[in-house]
Order: structure tokens, then sequence, then C-alpha cells
């Protein structure tokens, strides 16, 4: 009788201790999953937000250099348009 109770118990340690492995198994898998999500999500945040800078920079520089070759009574007459509306 103690055998088959010995036996049993053991069994079900077994069990518990399989569906425990399993369980942590798949929580670190999804942490595993979670971090690598994060860390792409950042570098592509990290990426778009370098793209938009270098957007800014070149319309900045093609703005500056319009201003800088167009005439002084053109520039006059789009900052009197601009300051009317």
């Amino acid at each position: 009788m103690i055998a088959l109770v010995t036996r049993l118990i053991a069994a079900i340690g077994r069990r518990v201790a399989l569906w425990g492995a399993l369980a942590l198994g798949l929580l670190i898998a999804l942490r595993v999953a979670a971090r690598r999500g994060r860390h792409a999500a950042e570098a592509d945040f990290a990426i778009r937000a370098a793209e938009a800078r270098v957007r800014a920079l070149q319309t900045s520089k093609d703005i500056r250099h319009e201003v800088q070759i167009t005439d002084r009574a053109d520039l006059e007459r789009r900052a009197d348009r601009w300051m009317r509306d």
C-alpha cells in the first residue's frame, strides 16, 4: 500500500514538474520575443527620426539657398504677400 501511494505521489510530482517546466519555457520564450520586439521597435523609431532629421535639414538647406539666390524685390514682394495673408 505504501509503495502504491509513493508511486502515485511520484507520478503526480513528475507531471507537475513537466507542466511547470513547460510553463517556464513558454514564459521565457514570450519574454525573449517581447524584448526582441521592443529593441526592433526602438531601432525602427531611431531610423525614422534620423530620416526625418535629414529631410528637415535638406528642406532648410533648399530654402536657405532659394532665399540667397532670389533678388531683393522678389523677397520684399513675397514678404508683403505673406503678411497680407
